[in-house]
């Protein structure tokens, strides 16, 4: 199996992690960051899911599931950052 996927994968849901982490500790109101946070996750799965869901041939449903997993490991990673450092910031009061 190719490295470099795997590796840009890896380093996709870094970033959402960090970014769950950042957008906790940014005081906007719960409604911008909601829109703030799609904004970030929904880029990355939308490649696969369009494409697959524009034109069907044999590799369509792949896509979509690959998109659709895309986006459901994007928000549980960022879900995850951002309940980490709710956790954090618990613990050091």
């Amino acid at each position: 199996m190719p490295i470099i996927p795997q590796i840009v994968l890896g380093a996709y849901l870094l970033f959402l992690v960090a970014a769950g982490w950042r957008l906790f500790t940014v005081p906007w109101s719960p409604r911008i960051r909601a829109v703030t946070a799609l904004a970030l996750v929904l880029p990355m799965p939308l490649l696969f899911i369009l494409p697959g869901a524009m034109r069907r041939d044999v590799w369509s449903d792949l896509l979509i599931q690959l998109g659709l997993t895309l986006l459901v490991c994007g928000i549980i990673c960022l879900a995850g950052g951002f309940s980490a450092a709710r956790l954090r910031a618990r613990r050091r009061k």
